[in-house]
């Protein structure tokens, strides 16, 4: 039987064990040096307006709230899913940068095809020079593998080329439901780190202080909880599904393109069915679909 490897096992203990230590830090952890305003209190720097404006920022800032809320749904977060998935998706946050590149990819994929197309055409090989100018990873291995080896038959280039299509949009659902798995825990964690500080603050019945100190705690758990959900988990889950969407299109295209060249299409012929996958000729084909 099947068992789970062992670095998910390791990261699943490790996030339950983090997660316990991280609630009980938030609890245990003195209020006096929890929010860094307090700290601060007195310094002669807060009496400068530069000053003034770090000391109100830094009210906003409280350790108890950030070992609750950051490290709870870090935690949950490797509990919930297998360890190296979880990596590869925090490793994936750059690529939320990256969105509009694939637009940028399809042009060069599309001078690149007229080139390959026009020499298999002709009769000529594709060498290796011509394929160490084509940046993209599926490209040059599809091109590879299927044309100048020639070492795969041509019923199965389209099984190879769909499995691969496949398990990267399977990769890409992983990362987009891990951070909607985060934009879900971490206001979860915001409304236990609220329970917290109201317990805390019923607790207090030395002084004022005391009780606003562990109201503030409820307040910034919720605060930073919310923020994390919708200013960077959501966004950043919905900018990764556009990514996908973008890089489908441009897999598709490349599909289209090996496909063409392994045939020896006529340039035309392949620049024809390589049009629709330009920005430009799509933005081109919507307008003509809507009216």
């Amino acid at each position: 039987m099947a068992t789970a490897p062992k670095s998910d096992k390791i990261g699943t203990a490790a996030g339950f064990i983090s997660g316990i230590i991280f609630i009980l830090m938030g609890i245990l952890w003195p209020i006096e040096l929890s929010n860094l305003a307090l700290i601060l209190e007195g310094s002669e720097q807060v009496d400068t307006l530069m000053g003034k404006i770090i000391y109100q920022l830094t009210r906003f800032v409280d350790i108890k709230s950030f070992f609750i809320v950051f490290g709870g749904t870090f935690s949950v977060t490797f509990i919930a899913f297998p360890f190296q998935k979880t990596v590869r998706s925090f490793g994936s946050i750059l690529k939320v940068f990256a969105a509009d590149k694939a637009e940028l990819e399809a042009e060069e994929i599309y001078e690149q095809s007229r080139k390959l197309g026009e020499k298999r055409f002709n009769g000529k090989r594709i060498t290796n020079e011509d394929l160490n100018g084509i940046e993209n990873v599926f490209m040059r291995r599809w091109i590879e593998s299927l044309i100048v080896r020639e070492q795969v038959p041509d019923e199965q280039i389209e099984e190879i080329i769909q499995s691969e299509i496949k398990m990267y949009e399977h990769r890409a659902e992983e990362e987009i439901e891990i951070l909607e798995f985060m934009s879900t825990a971490a206001p979860a964690f915001g409304m236990v780190g609220t329970i917290v500080g109201l317990v805390l603050m019923l607790a207090e019945t030395g002084s004022v202080r005391a009780v606003m100190q562990s109201m503030s705690i409820a307040m910034l758990t919720t605060l930073y909880g919310v923020i994390l959900a919708n200013l960077i988990f959501l966004p950043m889950a919905s900018k990764r599904k556009q990514l996908k969407g973008s890089n489908l299109v441009l897999l598709e295209m490349i599909r289209e393109s090996v496909h063409g060249i392994a045939r020896r299409e006529s340039p035309y012929t392949l620049m024809q069915g390589l049009d629709l996958f330009l920005p430009k000729k799509r933005e081109e084909f919507d307008k003509q679909y809507e009216s």
